[in-house]
């Protein structure tokens, strides 16, 4: 049983739920994109980052989503950077990605230097953005707002399911439940690189380079930004999965292995949840794999070798 829709410029599957459930789903994921898209400039999200540094009391969802956002900020000692708004809109980066120019003239971007770029009042329930801040919730909004989804879904009694956002996906069920997932192929996209066993409650999440590119003056960018250069990042690997207990935990550190490399990434990564395990291809083709028995892969459908 396969629900199908369109959200957040990304195709949605929905696994074994009926079609009302599923239609929620539906609904909730074009709640999300209203609210948190920097695209849209009714959404709230638009409306704090035009405040310039005011005060802002949001509604429950944008509250949340920026709290989590903020929070591995500060795990990750911004490798994982929510607040990149003007770089990112700088580098051309300014418009849902399908209406992108093929082409656009080079801008100079400042370098990120916000010492505190947000306050969370918890009592007050309140945001306030440094003046020269803004917010990109890009990187954590989808996952974020999927494991919310199911974990919702999960306390009203839904005891199966999968939800899959253009491949940031999780899963439940019972413990006894195996859910075979397939990683797309960073080359050849009419290809998979290999198929995993994940046992239920999983989140996996694969970012990569490859994709959502764009050209300023004839050079080509891509969307993963490095907070410490103020530009797209340019480690060793082309596509990261990760896969743990929770999808925003395997999205941040997908992006996170992306911008640090392998070596540096792997460290971050394990230092704060030893747990999860990735699949990573460099851009030479080699694929690097790190496994971990208490993780969530139950069975890796491959033999690592270049590809």
């Amino acid at each position: 049983m396969i629900y199908s829709f369109k959200a957040m410029n990304t195709e949605f599957n929905v696994y074994q739920l009926e079609t009302p459930v599923s239609k929620k789903v539906e609904s909730w994921c074009y709640l999300v994109e209203e609210t948190l898209s920097r695209f849209l400039p009714t959404s709230e999200l638009s409306q704090l980052n035009s405040l310039n540094g005011r005060l802002f009391l949001p509604s429950k969802m944008l509250y949340e989503a920026v709290k989590t956002a903020s929070y591995y900020y500060n795990e990750t000692n911004g490798i994982f950077n929510p607040f990149l708004y003007h770089s990112i809109q700088t580098l051309g980066y300014d418009q849902s990605f399908e209406q992108l120019p093929n082409n656009q003239l080079p801008q100079e971007v400042a370098a990120f230097d916000a010492v505190n770029p947000i306050m969370i009042h918890k009592g007050m329930r309140s945001i306030q953005l440094a003046s020269n801040v803004g917010l990109d919730l890009g990187g954590i909004a989808k996952g974020w707002s999927i494991q919310q989804m199911a974990n919702q879904l999960k306390k009203k009694g839904t005891s199966l399911g999968a939800i899959d956002g253009g491949g940031d996906i999780v899963t439940w069920g019972p413990a006894s439940k195996h859910w075979s997932i397939a990683l797309s192929h960073p080359f050849d996209l009419s290809k998979n690189l290999m198929s995993i066993k994940v046992k239920s409650n999983s989140g996996i999440a694969t970012s990569s380079v490859g994709k959502r590119l764009w050209k300023v003056n004839g050079h080509t960018h891509h969307h993963i930004i490095d907070g410490r250069i103020s530009n797209p990042s340019s480690s060793e690997l082309l596509q990261v999965t990760v896969v743990s207990e929770d999808l925003t935990v395997s999205e941040v550190y997908a992006k996170c292995m992306l911008i640090l490399g392998w070596d540096a990434g792997l460290r971050l990564a394990k230092m704060h949840h030893p747990s999860l395990e990735v699949i990573a291809v460099t851009k030479e083709g080699k694929v690097l794999i790190e496994k971990n028995v208490k993780g969530q892969v139950y069975h890796y459908g491959y033999s690592p070798r270049a590809i």
